[in-house]
C-alpha cells in the first residue's frame, strides 16, 4: 500500500510537470506550424445518445457518462476494446478467466463478460444463452466514431444485461469519412492485423463499410516450476494467442431517407494459456475442432433494420427496430495430461425494439416523454459435448438425451418509460424505468421492475453537480442453468436474477476556455443475489457449483481529468475503491478478490505537426489480494503493484500522399504482473510482456 500512496502522489505530479515541460517543447520544436487549436469543445458540445435514448449534451447526461472519441482511439493506439476501457474509463480494471478477455467495473465480474451490455449504434452483441460480449479482436474499433460508456445500473433503459454498465460504440458517417482506407500490421508473437473501411454519403443517403482481421501464435513461456502464485507447474503457456480461427469483424450501415440497416459478422477466438487449475498443456498435441486448438470463441451474425420518423405536425417521433443474430459458442478446454473436452452450441434471437417521443411543454418548465416496448425472444438450437484424451477426440460424450445443453427458448418482454424535465436552465429532473417479463425454458417467469431518478444543476457554464439513483438486473444466465455436461459449471435451475443497486454523485469543473475538464464521481453500490462459484459443491442438481449467494457493498472515487491545448492532450484517470462487505463473493480488508483498491492511467499525445504525433499511455495496476488458501481455510497473498508503459507514434499523410505509418511498444520496460479473477476459483496468471505492432496503410 506504500508503494500505491507513493505512486498516486507521483501521477498528481506528473501532469503539472509535463505541462511545463511541453511549453517549452512547443516553443522549441514548433515554431512556424500552424496547428489549429486543440480544445475539448468537440468533447463538451458532443451530443451523446446512449444515456437517455435521446441525443443530449455531455453536461445533461443522468448518470456519469465517459466518451471515447475516434482521436483518442487512433492516438493512443489501443487494440481492443477491453484495452480502450481500461485505459480511459475510471472504474474498469483487468480481470482474467482461462480462455475469455474479461473485464471488472467496480469489483464485480464473472468467468466472462455477462455484466455489461455492449452495443453497436444501439444493435446488441451480448449472446442472449451465454450473455457474454467479448470486447477482443471481434469488435473493430477503427470504424468506431466514438464510443459512450454509461457508468452504473443501466437497465432502467436497456433491461437484462446492463447490470453494472452499457458501453455503445458509434459508427462513423460514410458521408464524414467520405474515402477509402486498407491498413496491414504485424508485429511479434505471430501478429497480423489487416484493416479496410469504405463511407460516402449524400443529404438523404449514408454508407459505411468495414472489415477487420487479426491472428496472432501468442506468447509463449516456459514454466520451471517456480512460477508466482502457480509453483510447481513445468511446460509452455501461450498467453494472449488468437491462431488458427482467427479474429474478425466485417460491417456494414447502410441509410437511405428514414431507414437505417446494419449488418455485421465477427468472431473472437483465444487459445487458453493455461488448462484447469493452472495446468499447462501442449498445443501443437491437441487435435483441432472446427479449425481451432484450446480456447474459446465467440462467432456472432447481426441483422438489424431501423425506421425514424416524427416531430412533424402531431410533435411526436418515432422508431421501429427488428433485429436477428444468431451466435455459436465453441472451443476446446485443455486440462492435464492433454486430456480436454470439446464443447460447442448455438442459439439465434428475433426481436424488436419500438419507442415513441414528443417534447412538451408545462406551466414547470419543458421536457421530453420516451416510451417503449421491447420484445427479444432466443432458441439454442444444438448443443455438443466431445471428450479429448492425450490431445485426441475420443468417445462422444454428447448424445440427444444428454446434451451439453438443454435445447428450448426463453423470451422477455418489456415496456419502458422516461421524462427528462427542465425546470430552467439550471435545473433538470431525469427518471423513468424499464418493468421486464421473462419467460424461462423451465420454473417460474421473472419479473422486474428497473428505476432511475436523476437530478443534475447547471449553475453556469463552468460547474455540473449530479445525483442519481439507479437500479438494474442480469438474469441467471441459461448457461448455467441448463448445463448437463460439464459439472464444473453446473449451476441451480432456480438461479434469480442479479440486482445492483447505485447511487452516484458526480461533480464536473470546465475551464472557460474549454480547454481543461475533470468530472470527480462519488459511488455508494449494494449488488444482491449475485452468482458465484461454490468451489466445494460437486456440480450436480442437488449440489449446485454456481448458485445465488454473493452479496457485496461497497463504495468508490472516481476521477477523469483532461486537458488539451495546441500542441498536446493529456488524460488522467484514478480509481479507488472500498469494498465494504460480501457474502461468498472473496473480500480482503476492503478489497476484492483480484481486483486492485487503487488504479490510475495517464495518457498523453504530443503534436508535433498536424501530421506527427507521439504517445504516452501508463497503467498502474495496485496490490491485488487472492486466497490461495481453500473456502473453508482462506489465506490471503497479495499480488503485487505493476505499472505498464506504452509508447507509439503515428504519421499521416506522407508527402501528401495519404499513406500514413503506426509504431507501437506495448509494456516497454517487459513489466512482470499477474492477474486472476473468477472471486475464489482464479489464481494469478501471467500476463504479456513486451509486444510491438507496426502499420501501414493508406487512405484514398
Amino acid at each position: 500500500m506504500r508503494l500505491s500512496k507513493i505512486f498516486i502522489a507521483y501521477l498528481i505530479a506528473f501532469p503539472i510537470t509535463l505541462f511545463a515541460a511541453s511549453q517549452t517543447l512547443a516553443q522549441a520544436s514548433t515554431e512556424g506550424i500552424n496547428l489549429d487549436q486543440v480544445n475539448l469543445t468537440d468533447l463538451l458540445d458532443i451530443q451523446i445518445e446512449s444515456a437517455s435514448k435521446q441525443a443530449e449534451p455531455l453536461s445533461e447526461a443522468p448518470v456519469p457518462m465517459t466518451v471515447i472519441t475516434a482521436d483518442m482511439i487512433k492516438q493512443s493506439g489501443v487494440r481492443t476494446l477491453k484495452d480502450a476501457l481500461i485505459l480511459f474509463v475510471p472504474g474498469y480494471t483487468e480481470s482474467e478467466d482461462r480462455n475469455e478477455v474479461v473485464f471488472s467495473t467496480r469489483g464485480i465480474y464473472a468467468t466472462s463478460q455477462q455484466k455489461v451490455l455492449v452495443m453497436v449504434n444501439g444493435h446488441r452483441l451480448n449472446s442472449r444463452s451465454y450473455l457474454t460480449a467479448v470486447p477482443g479482436f471481434g469488435i473493430a474499433l477503427h470504424n468506431i466514431d466514438r464510443i459512450e460508456i454509461l457508468r452504473g445500473p443501466g437497465s432502467s433503459l436497456y433491461g437484462n444485461v446492463a447490470l453494472s454498465g452499457v458501453v455503445n460504440l458509434i459508427t462513423k458517417k460514410g458521408k464524414d469519412f467520405n474515402a477509402n482506407s486498407i491498413e496491414y500490421g504485424a508485429g511479434n508473437n505471430g501478429q497480423n492485423r489487416l484493416r479496410m473501411m469504405t463511407g460516402s454519403g449524400g443529404q438523404d443517403w449514408d454508407v459505411l463499410a468495414w472489415g477487420q482481421y487479426y491472428n496472432a501464435t501468442g506468447q509463449i513461456h516456459t514454466l520451471n516450476g517456480s512460477e508466482p502464485y502457480n509453483p510447481g507447474k513445468t511446460g509452455e503457456i501461450r498467453i494472449d494467442g488468437a491462431n488458427n480461427r482467427s479474429s474478425h469483424d466485417f460491417g456494414f450501415t447502410y441509410r437511405k431517407d428514414k431507414w437505417t440497416f446494419f449488418g455485421a459478422s465477427r468472431q473472437g477466438y483465444d487459445i487458453e494459456p493455461y488448462g484447469g487449475a493452472g495446468a499447462t498443456y501442449d498445443y501443437n498435441r491437441f487435435r483441432t475442432f472446427l479449425g481451432a486448438g484450446p480456447g474459446l470463441g465467440l462467432a456472432q451474425q447481426h441483422l438489424g433494420v431501423k425506421f425514424e420518423d416524427g416531430n412533424g405536425a402531431s410533435g411526436w417521433s418515432y422508431s421501429f427496430n427488428p433485429y436477428f443474430d444468431r451466435t455459436e459458442v465453441a472451443g476446446i478446454l485443455a486440462g492435464a495430461g492433454n486430456n480436454g473436452t470439446i464443447i460447442s452450441w448455438q442459439d439465434q434471437n428475433i426481436g424488436f425494439v419500438a419507442q415513441a417521443g414528443r417534447d412538451y411543454q408545462s406551466a414547470w418548465g419543458t421536457g421530453h416523454v420516451l416510451f417503449g416496448a421491447q420484445a427479444d425472444v432466443f432458441d439454442l438450437t444444438e448443443s455438443a459435448m466431445i471428450a479429448i484424451t492425450a490431445g485426441e477426440i475420443g468417445a462422444p460424450a454428447d448424445t440427444t438425451a444428454n446434451r451439453l445443453l438443454r435445447l428450448g427458448g426463453e423470451g422477455i418482454y418489456s415496456l419502458f418509460i422516461q421524462d427528462k424535465h427542465k425546470f430552467n436552465s439550471q435545473w433538470i429532473l431525469n427518471g423513468g424505468g424499464r418493468y421486464d417479463y421473462k419467460t424461462r425454458l423451465k420454473g417460474d417467469k421473472q419479473e422486474k421492475f428497473s428505476p432511475r431518478l436523476a437530478l443534475i444543476h447547471l449553475p453556469n457554464d463552468t460547474w455540473e453537480y449530479k445525483a442519481s439513483y439507479s437500479q438494474s438486473f442480469v438474469d441467471g444466465p441459461y448457461w448455467y442453468r441448463y448445463n448437463q455436461g460439464l459439472p464444473a459449471f453446473g449451476g441451480s435451475e432456480n438461479l434469480q436474477p442479479e440486482i445492483l443497486e447505485a447511487f452516484q454523485l458526480q461533480t464536473v469543473w470546465k475551464s472557460s476556455d474549454k480547454r481543461i475538464r475533470n468530472a470527480t464521481t462519488l459511488y455508494y453500490q449494494i449488488g444482491t443475489n449475485l452468482v458465484v462459484n461454490k468451489a466445494t459443491a460437486a456440480g450436480t442438481p442437488a449440489d449446485p457449483k454456481y448458485i445465488n449467494s454473493g452479496k457485496i457493498e461497497s463504495a468508490g472515487l472516481e476521477n477523469e481529468f483532461q486537458w488539451n491545448d495546441n500542441h498536446y492532450q493529456l488524460v488522467w484517470t484514478l480509481q479507488y475503491a472500498n469494498a465494504i462487505a460480501t457474502a461468498d463473493y472473496q473480500r480482503f480488508d476492503g478489497k476484492f478478490a483480484h481486483v486492485p483498491q487503487l488504479t490510475s492511467t495517464f495518457v498523453f499525445n504530443y503534436l508535433f505537426s498536424k501530421t506527427l504525433t507521439a504517445n504516452l499511455s501508463v497503467v498502474h495496476i495496485g496490490e491485488q489480494v487472492f486466497n490461495k488458501g481453500t473456502p473453508a481455510a482462506p489465506n490471503a497473498e497479495t499480488v503485487e503493484a505493476a505499472t505498464l508503459i506504452h509508447l507509439g507514434g503515428r504519421m499521416e499523410n506522407i508527402l501528401g500522399s495519404g499513406v500514413f505509418l503506426d509504431g507501437r511498444v506495448y509494456n516497454v520496460l517487459d513489466t512482470q504482473h499477474f492477474q486472476g479473477g473468477q472471486s475464489a476459483t482464479q489464481i494469478p496468471f501471467r500476463q504479456p510482456g513486451r509486444w510491438f505492432l507496426a502499420s501501414l496503410g493508406a487512405e484514398f
